[in-house]
């Protein structure tokens, strides 16, 4: 009997924020900590990293690890053993202005997440890159121009790119190491977003666990 065996799949968690219309009212604040001190670089990039800690915020990071837990259920994993640390996060603002998001990854995380506070069909939607298709067994076989294009159609065997179009109010949830960048809208209407990085550990109890990363409590700063 012929069967196709896929393995190794990706999973990327798109959630609901409970908290939304909550945070809706403080667009104006997440406006204003974008555009302070911007020059040409966004708050990820100039430090200002720290938006978990605004007491406006704590319902949608309450909401966040709600959807944490979700994620890693979906994986099978026990996450009543597990502790998650949100180690960075911040505003992220794009309209006709503000250039897309080139491909870039967060290898000093675990967990990466984009919530979506204003966004629309017409803004720039969220697309991840596959940067090593285990299925392309020969250079070339899945290449696109119009001189050398092999591809009858696209699917979820031959693509290196797959494309989200996110709904206001929801949460994207996926391992920090995987390729993401913004694909620029015809449009380019406003999108506000809180994007940031989570760090996953053991909690202190389950330190006999040698698979995770013990808690921070248990370390020693030298």
């Amino acid at each position: 009997m012929n069967k196709v065996h896929e393995i190794f799949p990706l999973i990327v968690y798109q959630g609901s924020i409970n908290s939304h219309e909550h945070m809706k009212k403080h667009i104006d604040v997440l406006r204003k900590y974008w555009f302070d001190g911007y020059e040409n670089e966004s708050p990820e990039y100039s430090g200002r990293i720290f938006l978990h800690q605004e007491e406006y915020c704590k319902p949608f990071f309450k909401d966040l690890k709600t959807n944490v837990d979700e994620y890693l259920n979906h994986l099978n994993v026990d996450s009543s053993k597990l502790d998650y640390h949100v180690s960075k996060s911040w505003v992220g603002f794009h309209d006709g202005e503000v250039p897309e998001l080139k491909p870039h990854t967060h290898n000093e995380s675990n967990i990466s997440f984009v919530y979506y506070v204003k966004s629309s069909e017409n803004s720039d939607k969220f697309c991840l890159v596959d940067k090593d298709n285990r299925n392309q067994n020969t250079g070339g076989l899945f290449e696109t121009s119009k001189q050398r294009n092999t591809i009858l159609s696209f699917n979820k065997y031959n693509c290196n790119r797959y494309t989200i179009t996110p709904y206001e109010g929801s949460v994207l949830l996926f391992p920090s190491d995987v390729i993401h960048q913004t694909l620029e809208s015809q449009y380019r209407d406003e999108r506000i977003v809180i994007a940031g990085d989570i760090r996953v550990t053991l909690k202190p109890e389950y330190y006999n666990h040698h698979q995770c990363c013990t808690h921070p409590s248990q370390w020693l700063e030298l």
